[in-house]
């Protein structure tokens, strides 16, 4: 399965240790096809529907299916053979957005110069 960014996917997370997202839930793919067709992996944040004020969490909006929120500061690389069990639904383009937001801002990716003849 090659998932797209913006897919909302099963994704087990156990073993989790200490404050970690544990068990079977939906996550919100972040990472994109050009990496699925070179990787086993898929960079996902899990989505739950016990939200606690935090600024790292993004809502989902209403009208999807899942309901909750993306827990930003809690990405993780996963294998799509041993923990990505298929696709529930695509998020509107803002919510990816969004998210790519707050990861460019908890990993202090807007302070990074770009370095000469690199892309941005």
């Amino acid at each position: 399965m090659l998932p797209e960014s913006g897919d909302i996917a099963w994704v087990e997370f156990d073993p989790a240790l200490g404050t970690e997202q544990a068990g079977r839930r939906p996550a919100l793919v972040v990472s994109d096809r050009a990496y699925h067709e070179v990787s086993r992996r898929s960079i996902v944040c899990p989505i739950t529907s016990k939200a606690k004020p935090w600024s790292f969490n993004v809502p989902l909006p209403e009208g999807l299916q899942t309901r909750g929120v993306v827990l930003v500061d809690q990405i993780r690389s996963v294998s799509r053979e041993h923990r990505m069990f298929g696709v529930i639904e695509h998020v509107p383009d803002h919510v990816l957005l969004d998210v790519r937001g707050v990861l460019v801002a908890l990993l202090g990716l807007d302070s990074v110069p770009i370095a000469p003849g690199s892309s941005p």
